[in-house]
This record gives structure tokens, sequence and C-alpha cells, in this order.
């Protein structure tokens, strides 16, 4: 069963008992046994500290640049295999002066994500996963699943960051480099810093007037929502060798813990 849990929700653990009843037919003497076996889930709780998901862009002018950090950790107990990154918005104020609606001031924004390697005390660039993307097709397509926004997003995506939900995952990807690392796992013990640089653009272009086009976007402001789903790995068939004395399956720590075929 797949499962897939939301940024800062812990995921409690089930416990089902199953009675294995063994028995045959009627006598005057009989003995029957019972076995219990419990089954738990594991948990999924990513957290994004950071103190807060939301951006806002206000009293900004063209050429600007902001830039937010997200520091992920794995809380839960078992590994995470991507990250994947939505954008909404709340309480956008136009200045009504032309027709200016909340997607046309996304447009003038583009946004450039990568993610900072921190083990170890380390700081140094890992992965570059989207450059120079419009926030307006970013919340086309994470939001609306817009999919001449996901054609405009992919130009400027790196392939294997766009996952199959058609969302950026912004977990780390080594690859053959360092495949223990991929996503959030819990063991190794790994954290990740994703950091967000957001431009307002600068157009020189002049409208007949002489007067700048983004002139129609003074006073304009917006609140951002960047949403976070953590997501697992694919199903593992369990061995002996997987679990402890115990049965915990210690495995599912790690990344690539599932079933290769």
């Amino acid at each position: 069963m797949g499962m897939k849990k939301k940024l800062s929700l812990g995921v409690a653990s089930a416990a089902l008992g199953l009675a294995l009843v063994g028995g045959g037919t009627w006598a005057a003497f009989n003995d029957v046994k019972s076995t219990d076996a419990t089954f738990a889930s594991g948990t999924l709780d990513l957290s994004a500290k950071e103190q807060s998901a939301n951006v806002n862009l206000s009293n900004l002018k063209p050429g600007d640049k902001l830039t937010k950090d997200f520091e992920f950790r794995n809380n839960g107990s078992l590994a995470i295999k991507e990250v994947l990154m939505a954008l909404n918005f709340t309480d956008f104020k136009g200045a009504k002066k032309g027709n200016e609606s909340a997607e046309d001031f996304l447009s003038q924004f583009e946004i450039t994500v990568l993610t900072v390697g921190k083990e170890g005390g380390n700081g140094y660039p890992k992965n570059i996963i989207l450059k120079a993307a419009s926030l307006k097709d970013l919340y086309l397509m994470s939001a609306k699943q817009d999919k001449a926004a996901a054609e405009a997003i992919s130009k400027h995506i790196d392939p294997k960051f766009l996952s199959e939900s058609g969302k950026v995952n912004v977990a780390t990807i080594n690859g053959k480099t360092a495949p223990e690392y991929d996503g959030v796992p819990k063991t190794p013990v790994d954290y990740d810093q994703v950091r967000m640089e957001i431009r307002f653009k600068n157009d020189t272009a002049k409208d007949a007037n002489g007067l700048s086009v983004q002139n129609k976007f003074q006073g304009n402001a917006i609140s951002l929502q960047f949403s976070f789903e953590a997501t697992q790995w694919n199903g593992l068939t369990i061995t002996k060798d997987h679990t402890d004395k115990d049965g915990y399956v210690k495995e599912n720590e790690k990344a690539h813990s599932e079933d290769k075929n």
C-alpha cells in the first residue's frame, strides 16, 4: 500500500492483531493453540524548518531578488523518496492600474530552486533543480495541472527532478555518486537545505506613450504558499535479512528500500 504524508503531520502507528488458530475434526480431547502476529506501520514525517512556508511579495521593484531557505529533516521512521513542491497563493491585491490579475503579477517573477547539502557541517551546492522559471507557470502546473505550463516548466528543470505526479521534487538525487543519500533517508542521518531565489524581472519595454509596461503592477501584493509533500519508496519484499530480532524492518529507514522490479 502506498503511503503519502503531508508536511508537518505525523502518521500514527497502527497495530493489527491477527489470531491464527489450528484445529482438526472434533474429538473428546483436543488441544487448541493460538498465535498472535502484530503488524505496525512506520511513520512518514517531514519537517520543514524555516519558520514559515509563506513568502510575501510587496513593495518590490523590478530587478529585486529575495532568497528563502528551507531545511528538511526526516522525523519519521521511513526513508522519504521525494519531497514534492507545490505553489499556491492568497491575498492578492491589485492596484487597478489595468486589468492585471494574480497570474499576471506572478508572471513578472522568476524562481530558481537548488539544494545545498549540510551533512557533516558542510555547505555545498548539490543540485540546481529549477532555473529561472516563471512563478505563474509553477503555480498553474502544480495547482491547476495545466499542460501548457508544465511544458514551459520542462524547459527550466532538470528532468530527473520532475516527478511522475507532475510536481517538482526538491529532495536530493545523488544517483550513482552517493545513492544512500537520495531523498531524505532516516539512515544514514541526512538533512538538506533547499534554497529558493525569486527575482522580479526587469522588463525595459515601454508602451506607445513611453511608459514602462510594468507600471501597472505598482502597488500589487501577493502572499505565496509553498507546500511540500513527502512520499515513500516503493514496497519491499521483507526477508529475515531486513529485520532485527524484534522484527523491526531497519531496511525501510534507507534510501532505495524497495524491490528493484
